[in-house]
């Protein structure tokens, strides 16, 4: 099983950058259409990295996150808000979204960033609140640039290293594996702080929403 993920792995990553420059672009497509689903994008994230690497993947995601943010506001906002609305309104996490962005504003769309809600679905519920495009737009992408930056070095660490998965190359020493494998903790980490926090953060700006 592990060596048929690889493989596949292998000929996407072939397939994209046999592409060129277009490459970039058919990923940051793929990741528009994962969220617009509402697909948790995370690992695509890394995927990123594990085929661009670390520069080419973070900007590939960054171009995916501004494409799908705008496309899913502006479904929500405009052409499809009566839809969203009757199944995102009368959600009791969506009113104490909605509540705190009428206080704080871009500054809650950053927080709220950090916090383990899908990306799509995040940017449906914000084109039903008050905040206008632009500063949604702006707050989104500040808040998206270091997750992205994560993501997209914990796959490049291990670039190149999918033929040695499946028994290809030299063998390997156990310790090689030990510095990716710390700093991919380190980030899970990291994130879940920042999490922990955004959460808190938000519950004190909406009274009752814990």
């Amino acid at each position: 099983m592990l060596q048929q993920i690889v493989t596949l792995l292998e000929s996407t990553q072939h397939w994209l950058l046999d592409l060129g420059w277009l490459g970039m672009i058919a990923f940051a497509g793929m990741f528009v259409i994962a969220q617009l689903f509402m697909v948790p994008v995370a690992p695509m994230g890394m995927a990123a990295g594990l085929f661009f690497g670390f520069v080419l993947g973070w900007s590939g995601l960054m171009v995916g996150c501004a494409a799908g943010a705008t496309i899913n506001f502006l479904i929500s906002r405009h052409f499809a808000r009566g839809f969203v609305t009757r199944k995102l309104g009368n959600n009791v996490k969506f009113r104490v979204i909605e509540k705190a962005i009428e206080q704080g504003g871009w500054k809650i769309i950053v927080l709220l960033r950090f916090v383990p809600i899908p990306f799509g679905l995040a940017n449906y519920c914000y084109g039903l609140t008050p905040i206008a495009f632009w500063p949604y737009f702006g707050a989104t992408m500040i808040a998206v640039a270091t997750p992205n930056a994560l993501f997209a070095w914990m796959g490049s660490t291990f670039n190149g290293a999918l033929s040695d998965l499946v028994g290809k190359g030299r063998p390997h020493s156990p310790l090689e594996y030990a510095p990716p494998v710390i700093g991919l903790i380190a980030a899970i980490l990291a994130l879940r702080y920042v999490a922990k926090v955004a959460r808190e953060t938000v519950a004190k700006s909406t009274p009752g929403a814990e």
